[in-house]
């Protein structure tokens, strides 16, 4: 009897093991199923036309890999300073052969970004050439995309540095210029006139940076805004520490005492003048910079 009690409970025993076996083999399954997927990748930058202006939010940003996959955005100018797009891109973790979702990637997949302007698919200067490989998951990269043709090389696009040569009535040779070159001989390269979108506009006028006169003690500093462009400016006591310094636009729209703002995003083309008041703490600058993004 007891030897036949001893062979039930080994049957039983038997039969425990192999469901809580069989549970464990189906929670196991389940849990690869719903593996977490691997932080995203974000992408971003700014996307300007072949003159160097901002895309507006009619244009769609759109990210596809080698495989077909693809994710998409508008352009928004209201982001950040100095960027009007930005690409969440789904990471998979990689853990099975499946993504864990429709769109996921996996880290290092190949890729390319087109712009679509007006039922119109571009493809950015920076994107001519082999693929693009996507980064780290939970990482950032700035990538800026710029429109048109560039025949010479030099990372500009051919039609804004046609219009910029018309403008200033330069007599250049094409084929030579380079984003470092500068024509005008006031020591502003290319890239800088192509960002900051002076290229309409003499030299003396257009990337600079002045103090227009001093009210009460405070600096009131001029510069030609165009539109689409942030401006920020920093301000040194020594010429060796820089710091960004809060301005108030010096606008109808804009009270007396309003406070002052680290950014200023231009609507349109005007001189610009900003009043700059001293810091809270530090000692106030004696020399000021201005970004343009």
């Amino acid at each position: 009897m007891r030897i036949a009690d001893c062979g039930l409970r080994n049957r039983r025993s038997v039969l425990l093991t192999s469901v809580i076996c069989a549970f464990n083999l189906q929670l196991s399954s389940f849990i690869l199923s719903a593996f977490p997927p691997a932080l995203p990748h974000t992408i971003y930058g700014m996307a300007r036309d072949e003159y160097g202006n901002p895309l507006r939010t009619s244009a769609l940003i759109v990210f596809t890999t080698s495989d077909g996959v693809s994710v998409s955005t508008t352009v928004d100018d209201s982001l950040e300073p100095g960027v009007n797009y930005r690409l969440v891109v789904p990471l998979d973790s990689g853990v099975k052969s499946d993504a864990y979702k429709t769109g996921a990637v996996q880290a290092s997949v190949a890729f390319r970004i087109r712009v679509t302007v007006n039922n119109t698919t571009y493809l950015p200067l920076e994107m001519v050439g082999n693929y693009s490989t996507l980064g780290l998951p939970g990482k950032q990269t700035r990538i800026d995309l710029t429109l048109g043709e560039d025949t010479n090389g030099n990372g500009l696009p051919d039609a804004w540095e046609r219009a910029m040569i018309a403008a200033r009535g330069w007599n250049v040779n094409f084929t030579n210029l380079n984003a470092n070159s500068s024509p005008g001989g006031n020591g502003i390269t290319l890239l800088q006139e192509y960002v900051a979108g002076t290229y309409g506009f003499e030299d003396a006028t257009g990337l600079n940076l002045a103090i227009a006169r001093v009210d009460a003690g405070v600096p009131v500093l001029e510069f030609l805004a165009v539109r689409g462009r942030n401006y920020s400016i920093v301000g040194s006591a020594d010429l060796k520490s820089w710091a960004p310094i809060a301005f108030r636009p010096l606008l109808p729209d804009v009270a007396a005492d309003a406070d002052p703002i680290g950014a200023y995003l231009s609507p349109d083309v005007r001189l610009l003048q900003v009043s700059v008041p001293a810091p809270v703490t530090g000692p106030a600058p004696l020399f000021y910079k201005l970004q343009i993004r």
